[in-house]
């Protein structure tokens, strides 16, 4: 998985991000494929593929968990290990903006939202994980509507290779909403 953060992150918090994310994509995989995956496994450090399900054929269906933020540390912030978000950080942002020494940072999907998934996604793309593997990125901020700006994502990737021959899927933050980008 990539946070940006795994090096302050202990293997055990990780790994129960990625179980957790693995859990609730299967939830909706299943019943959007008609398949019946559950975790059978989630990988130790530096092992890769993230998470090992098998279904009741013994079918395997390998996961790779990223991330995707709205701004850089933004997963941070949600991991507890980054104070950029808080109250704080907020009132300090708005006396700045007031005085004209900082301009408000405005997410747009269609903008800095959508370039940090395409980051993310190349990074990803770069490596070969093997055959029957998803790639699963969870969200950590807003509830986007990924719908709005997939093909600007799938032409980004045009004529590359596709490591991840079970698609890449991005799911919401409370993992009730599950998008098929490849």
């Amino acid at each position: 998985m990539t946070l940006g953060v795994k090096e302050t992150m202990s293997d055990t918090e990780t790994q129960a991000i990625e179980r957790v994310t693995a859990e609730g994509f299967l939830v909706l995989y299943n019943t959007k494929e008609g398949t019946d995956y559950r975790v059978d496994k989630v990988a130790g450090p530096g092992e890769s593929p993230d998470v090992r399900c098998v279904n009741s054929a013994g079918d395997e269906l390998w996961l790779e968990v990223t991330i995707t933020e709205d701004n850089p540390r933004d997963a941070q912030a949600l991991l507890g290990r980054s104070n950029h978000k808080s109250l704080d950080a907020l009132r300090d942002l708005l006396n700045k903006v007031r005085t004209g020494a900082a301009k408000m940072l405005i997410n747009r999907l269609d903008g800095n939202v959508t370039n940090i998934l395409i980051q993310r996604l190349r990074r990803k793309f770069e490596k070969r994980y093997g055959p029957n593997v998803a790639l699963v990125v969870r969200e950590t901020s807003v509830a986007w509507d990924w719908d709005l700006v997939l093909p600007t994502v799938q032409e980004a990737f045009r004529g590359m290779y596709m490591p991840f021959d079970r698609g890449v899927w991005l799911l919401s933050r409370t993992k009730d909403r599950l998008t098929r980008v490849f």
